[in-house]
This record gives structure tokens, sequence and C-alpha cells, in this order.
């Protein structure tokens, strides 16, 4: 079945942009909402970034490097014998104590009363565990708590854990353990582009909407064809979605990007470390590919070539029909003359 007809786009191929247009909307409100709600769980990993806290203070917990005095050799094969004994049961020795170390520093932040993990998102912050445990592969996000859900969130993260510290079960000052300022520097670097990027991703998902809904019309009021008209505002309407996603995108990406980047920096020597949202980027990027591919679509649309059918055959007919009165034009005037 053609798409065009008579110059005009038939109604059934309007299902491809209200397709995207549906995909657009729900991809942008999935970045706008995540980790709020009821889906908090679910949508924690759709975060612009977060930062890891599971190895912090790891160089409060002293490790075994040395085994003591070695025993003196002797020629006497018997005590050959059992000083190699004696090593032997020092290596155990010192490798359970490296375990048992390793397994203190893996639940130092616990212990501290810190989360392992902190995570931004547009419209607010969430914390919690790693789970089943941050050394373990495929581990997953535990969230434990959120703050309220608020347009432009400005978390602080120095502010967080000194108040969490002073509040845990070891009795600890704050102050006397170290957080890098460039740590939290960043973060207000980040936070600072938290109210706009809110703004262009709810532009975004109400042009997206208003795109559906738009398809929709087209598709119920346009039997015949969809006209120029219907056309050129599907065309601007996909076009401001599209534009209010990829300034959206962009930003985000900076900034997560720029983040990651410094807090991995200045955070090294501290234990603590910083993770890209990248499936916030995904969905981000594929939503604002999906309003392009709109846009584009209705763009292709204009440019069909237009001809009115009905105009065509009044012509037409006008065309082959004959005189029927021999005094009307040029000939009748001769006539009438002689």
């Amino acid at each position: 079945m053609p798409i065009v007809r008579d110059g005009r786009i038939r109604p059934f191929a309007v299902v491809l942009p209200l397709i995207l247009s549906i995909a657009g909307f729900v991809l942008a409100m999935i970045a706008l909402f995540a980790g709020t709600g009821s889906q908090q769980q679910a949508l924690e990993e759709y975060h612009l970034i977060a930062i890891n806290m599971s190895n912090f203070g790891h160089d409060l917990v002293p490790t075994p490097t040395s085994s003591g005095s070695q025993p003196t050799a002797t020629d006497d094969s018997f005590w050959d014998e059992i000083q190699d004994g004696l090593d032997d049961i020092g290596d155990d020795i010192l490798d359970e104590l490296s375990d048992i170390s390793n397994d203190i520093a893996d639940q130092l932040a616990q212990e501290l009363g810190i989360s392992q993990w902190y995570s931004l998102h547009i419209m607010n912050a969430c914390e919690g565990d790693f789970a089943p445990n941050a050394t373990s592969p495929g581990a997953w996000y535990n969230t434990t708590n959120c703050t309220a859900q608020a347009p432009g969130v400005h978390f602080n993260l120095t502010d967080v854990l000194q108040k969490e510290i002073d509040e845990g079960p070891l009795n600890i000052n704050a102050a006397d353990i170290p957080i890098p300022s460039k740590i939290q520097e960043t973060i207000d670097y980040l936070n600072s582009f938290l109210l706009a990027v809110f703004v262009l991703y709810v532009l975004g998902a109400a042009f997206s909407g208003l795109s559906f809904l738009s398809c929709i019309v087209a598709l119920t009021i346009s039997r015949s064809g969809i006209g120029r008209g219907v056309i050129a505002i599907n065309i601007v309407i996909s076009a401001l979605a599209m534009l209010t996603l990829a300034i959206g995108s962009a930003i985000a990406t900076a900034i997560s990007k720029k983040g990651v980047s410094e807090i991995n920096d200045a955070g090294d020597e501290a234990g603590i470390s910083a993770i890209e949202g990248t499936k916030f980027m995904i969905i981000s990027w594929v939503a604002f590919a999906v309003m392009f591919v709109t846009m584009l679509f209705w763009s292709a649309s204009c440019c069909f070539p237009r001809r009115s059918a009905g105009t065509t055959t009044a012509y037409r007919e006008k065309g082959t029909r004959a005189s029927t009165d021999s005094h009307r034009g040029l000939l009748g005037i001769f006539r009438r003359r002689r």
C-alpha cells in the first residue's frame, strides 16, 4: 500500500511517528523521575552519577606486610625441616590475618555509619549499600534512603558524611577523617546544572507527549490525507522536543563525565570514587534520537509534490466540452457581420 496518494500522506503512515513519540515521552519521563516515588529501587541505576564510598577509610586499617624475623639457618637437615614447617605455618597465619584485615576494610563504611554509595538524580539524591556486598561480581544498588523530590536539588556529601559518622556506632569525630574538599566542590558544580537539566527534560517530555497527541489528531481528522498545515505543526512540535532533549542530554553527559573524572582524581587516596550514569545517558540520547527521526519523517512528508485531484479532473472535463452555440466566440462575431 503506497504511503503517498495524490500528493498527500496517507493516515496509516502516521503510526511511525506516533510510536516514536510515545518512546521519546516514556524515556524522557524515566530520566526525569528516576530515583523518586515507588520506583526508587527499580530505577536507581538511572542516575547522573554515583559516588562509591565502599573503599572509604581503608588506609585506617593496617595490613600485614612482613612476617617478622626469619629463623637462622643451620646445616642440620633435621632443623632445616623444622624451619620449613614453621615458615609454612607462619605464611598461613599471615594469609588469615590479611583476609581478616580485608574483611574489616570492606565493612568499614558500615561500621562508620555511612552508606556505601550516594547517587545524584535530576530531582533528588539517594544512598544505600551494594548487594550482596561491594566486592561481589554483579553487585547491585540496594537503596536505603532518598531525599525529597524537588527541582534543583542541592546535595552536600560532606555534611551528610559528617552527620552519619557522628551518629554512627563508633565514637569517631568526623573532623578527624579527612574528606578532600575538591570532591564537594565538584558536587556543587553538578548541583549548579540540575535545575537547568530539570527544565530541559520537562520541556522534552512535554513536547514529546504533545507530538504523540498531534499524531492521534492527524489520524482522526484527516481520513483522505494529511495536508501541509498538519505536517507543519508536527514539524515544529517534534523539532522542539528534539532540541530540548538534545541540549539536556548534552549538558547531563558533559557534567557527569567531568564530575567522575575530578572526583576520582581527588578521592583516590581517600578511597572515594565516582561511577558515571551510563544507563541514564543511554535513555537520554535514545529519547533524542527517536524525536529526531520523528522530525525527519514530518520534514520529508512536507517535500512530497502536491496536486488537487478535483481541480485536475474539472480542468480535463472543461477542455473536452464541445460548443453547442454557433454564435459564440470569434466565429459567431464574423458570422453576424456577414
